[in-house]
């Protein structure tokens, strides 16, 4: 027998369903819509975003880039594969600033060492600050148990190197030394833009 209730009752759940499915949908478009944009940006615009903040009871200044992201989805380990990127300046009352560039990773599978940085010109550099971090582990699919990873990690850069990057970009892959993982770009203007803000 037809319960109309019943019939209200699951319509209403999948109205609720879709609307949180459309809002996931723009919050990633309107995330990937930011990084692209970030790209295309012009320095003094991306300036404009750099946020700067004083740390250690006022005896070093910091600043943060916007972050820029690559993703992609993965059908098995449902949701996003993405890693999320910006630079970072520590500036002493003494003078002279320290830079880097700090890396979050979101994914789910094996884990995963981002120990290495590797430049276009063939060179490697070691990266430091790591954190794993397990988000839960679940059937996925109804086949196969795995986990969802957040993992932290970041890079030294001079200023020369950032400087001299203004013309042409940073494009760098990152890997766990054996294996390779993501190729992540810092843009020309994106690096023009935060050494305006730093200096």
């Amino acid at each position: 027998m037809h319960n109309p209730a019943s019939s209200s009752f699951l319509a209403g759940k999948l109205t609720m369903l879709y609307f949180h499915y459309g809002m996931c949908l723009i919050a990633v478009a309107s995330l990937l819509g930011c990084a692209a944009n970030l790209r295309e940006a012009l320095p003094g615009s991306i300036a404009q975003s750099v946020k700067e903040s004083v740390t250690v009871v006022g005896q070093y200044s910091a600043w943060r880039s916007p972050s820029l992201q690559v993703s992609h989805y993965r059908t098995l380990f449902y949701g996003y594969d993405s890693v999320y990127y910006w630079l970072v300046a520590r500036k002493s009352p003494k003078g002279g600033a320290l830079y880097e560039m700090s890396i979050a990773a979101d994914y789910g599978g094996d884990l995963r060492h981002y120990d290495a940085v590797k430049f276009a010109d063939g060179s490697s550099r070691l990266t430091g600050s790591h954190r794993h971090d397990t988000e839960r582990c679940q059937f996925f699919n109804s086949l196969v148990y795995a986990c969802l990873f957040h993992d932290r990690a970041s890079l030294e850069l001079s200023q020369s190197e950032l400087e001299a990057a203004q013309l042409k970009g940073l494009r760098l892959t990152l890997s766990s030394g054996k294996q390779d993982y993501k190729t992540i770009d810092l843009p020309a203007n994106y690096i023009q833009g935060f050494l305006q803000a730093v200096q």
